[in-house]
């Protein structure tokens, strides 16, 4: 899973970026950061304190970050736009706090500002391909009607400000999903306040929003964890910035953890929700997924419940599960494979 942080000049989104990876700060334009926020899972934690495993991966959500140079703020975002097609979610920060010289923020305005330049985008993308099928077709190639079919639906769509994703045929066509149309991907407003907190922005109509205060919590994200734990704790954050986003991200996007468990290392994998033990398989290794043969599986719940291995063996609470065995979120997963 990646995600595009994307927003006008001086919405603080490197800020932000920091504030999610907890990576230092960086000066200068025209340059792509990349980092990842990550899931401090309870379940996970849970389960390395119980195999003291050599390695501890949570589930996480690469992010990229762009910072383009230009003439105005449309032309950055125009070229930042260009930098995060290929990203699976778009994180578009909005400012919240006040700055001397510049207007009242308004962050929901302009959030669908940007939000109505996706749709621009994507209406550009949709008539140039329709144009290019016109110029086939005159020159004796057939058009696939399937294609033509979703493209012209895309284009009146688009034309009535109707963002792609609320068509379901458009968002999973194969033959269209190379276009990285922005206005199918799920989007997350991120509301950047100030350190004091300030007014909270709601969500609004299409836009799905969270508040941060990506300032001070970048600070914080600096910190050891039980010194951070202690100054979230006393500005009533409750959890790290990375872990809220990413955890909205999944709730946004149906997204689902499985684990794997051992000595060696205890890791949350991810997985969208209803996809089977082979395509779970096929997260850990093509050659599992080849040489699938069974999948041993006991929720997380019942595992926690009987302390380990041993007891819940002994309850019958494994289950040895098939192909389309659909995976449960918390399910601990061991693969039987030959290759």
């Amino acid at each position: 899973m990646k995600a595009g942080i994307i927003g006008f000049p001086g919405s603080g989104r490197d800020t932000v970026f920091r504030a999610l990876t907890s990576l230092p700060a960086q000066s200068g334009l025209n340059r792509e950061r990349v980092g990842e926020a990550l899931v401090d899972d309870p379940r996970l934690n849970w389960l390395s304190d119980l195999f003291k495993p050599k390695k501890h991966t949570p589930a996480r959500v690469d992010l990229v970050s762009v910072r383009p140079q230009a003439q105005n703020a449309k032309e950055a975002l125009k070229l930042s736009l260009d930098k995060v097609r290929e990203c699976d979610v778009l994180l578009i920060v909005a400012r919240n706090f006040p700055f001397p010289g510049s207007e009242d923020p308004n962050p929901l305005a302009e959030a669908r500002e940007i939000f109505s330049e996706f749709l621009v985008s994507d209406y550009v993308t949709v008539e140039k391909r329709l144009e290019r099928l016109a110029e086939e077709k005159k020159r004796g190639k057939k058009n696939d009607p399937a294609e033509l079919e979703l493209l012209n639906l895309a284009k009146d769509m688009l034309e009535n400000d109707v963002p792609l994703k609320n068509e379901k045929r458009v968002v999973e066509a194969p033959f269209l999903r190379g276009f990285g149309f922005f206005s199918a991907k799920p989007a997350l407003v991120i509301a950047n306040g100030p350190d004091s907190g300030g007014p909270l922005v709601e969500s609004a109509g299409p836009l799905r929003c969270l508040n941060l205060r990506g300032n001070l919590e970048a600070e914080i994200g600096r910190l050891e964890p039980e010194e951070a734990k202690e100054f979230l704790a006393d500005y009533g954050l409750g959890e790290p910035a990375g872990a809220r986003v990413v955890k909205t991200i999944f709730d946004m996007t149906d997204l689902i953890s499985f684990f794997t468990v051992g000595e060696d290392e205890c890791r949350a994998w991810t997985l969208s929700r209803g996809e089977d033990a082979l395509a779970a398989a096929g997260k850990i290794h093509s050659d599992i997924k080849k040489g699938f043969i069974r999948a041993e599986v006991v929720s997380f719940a019942d595992f926690e419940d009987c302390g380990g291995f041993a007891e819940a063996k002994k309850r019958g609470l494994f289950r040895l599960e098939g192909k389309t065995y659909v995976v449960a979120d918390g399910d601990i997963v061991h693969f039987r494979f030959n290759v």
